[in-house]
């Protein structure tokens, strides 16, 4: 049994102690947008276009620049990532992802090939999920009661596609941006009651292998 099924919805950091000055967490929100531009395969044009006009080879470098940003970041962050990535029974939820990319070839339809699919999208949703229901809500839970973790962490998850993306998610855009909102609360949510990335990584890279 998980600590927060026993323990009821979690508090990141149940004294409040506030200790983190509104500075550096204005500073973290700040970062978060900077590194959300590398979110693999999120634009035509991202970081990886300026290495490689081959779009395979560019998505290839942003993906592999993801995955090792993370352990990078897991690294600085220990505290943070021992929780978010402790063993629990949520880990049994990665057979939803395995299934669904099992099957992907058979109903594929991108442009590239689906090997190259299954490496971005397993690189860019451990990318969000980590920097943003990871780390941001870990730092905002520093400072701020768990309620308000949550709402902020959703309105910024929602900013990021809107800035990042607006032809599909700025603010005139209502539909999208109310389903970004609310995937940015349900993943949110689901990470702060168990405390692990493990559901939240499961159900988003599930979703991306049975929409391709």
């Amino acid at each position: 049994m998980p600590e927060a099924m026993s323990a009821g919805p979690s508090d990141d950091n149940p004294q409040r102690s506030r200790s983190l000055p509104w500075a550096v967490l204005a500073l973290v929100v700040v970062a978060w947008f900077g590194l959300w531009y590398l979110t693999p395969n999120m634009l035509s044009d991202g970081f990886g276009a300026m290495f490689s006009d081959d779009r395979d080879t560019a998505v290839t470098i942003e993906s592999v620049t993801a995955f090792v940003l993370v352990l990078a970041l897991a690294m600085l962050h220990r505290r943070y990532s021992g929780e978010l990535f402790a063993l629990s029974w949520t880990v049994c939820l990665y057979a939803i992802p395995i299934v669904a990319g099992a099957i992907l070839p058979f109903h594929y339809s991108r442009d590239y090939s689906v090997a190259l699919y299954l490496f971005a999208m397993a690189a860019s949703v451990l990318w969000q999920n980590f920097l943003t229901f990871g780390l941001l809500q870990k730092y905002l839970a520093e400072r701020l009661p768990t309620w308000a973790v949550l709402v902020t962490t959703a309105i910024v998850f929602w900013a990021g596609h809107a800035l990042y993306l607006p032809a599909s998610f700025a603010p005139d855009n209502l539909a999208p941006s109310i389903a970004i909102l609310a995937l940015g609360f349900v993943l949110g949510g689901f990470r702060l009651w168990l405390r692990t990335l493990h559901l939240p990584l499961a159900l988003h890279l599930g979703f991306y292998y049975i929409v391709g």
